[in-house]
């Protein structure tokens, strides 16, 4: 990504996609949970449930090999 990380505590929605932020990135999670206590949106799209899928409002566990297929209904969306 390209932006700084302070730009997205003005985010409406999230979204993680095979990373665990909370846990990798506590830092920089804070400006994820400041979006979210604003009511922004967390998707966390992870096969394993982590600490960033706990805290998300839609947790969607993937398997392999469908992660394209999931973006491209994102983009569709």
């Amino acid at each position: 990504m390209t932006n700084h990380w302070i730009d997205i505590q003005h985010s409406d929605v999230i979204l993680v996609m095979g990373s665990n932020a909370a846990e990798n990135h506590p830092i920089s999670f804070k400006w994820v949970m400041r979006a979210k206590d604003k009511g922004a949106k967390l998707i966390s799209v992870d096969p394993r449930f982590t600490r960033t899928s706990a805290k998300a409002d839609i947790f969607a566990a993937l398997r392999s090999g469908t992660d394209i297929a999931f973006i491209g209904g994102m983009i569709n969306h």
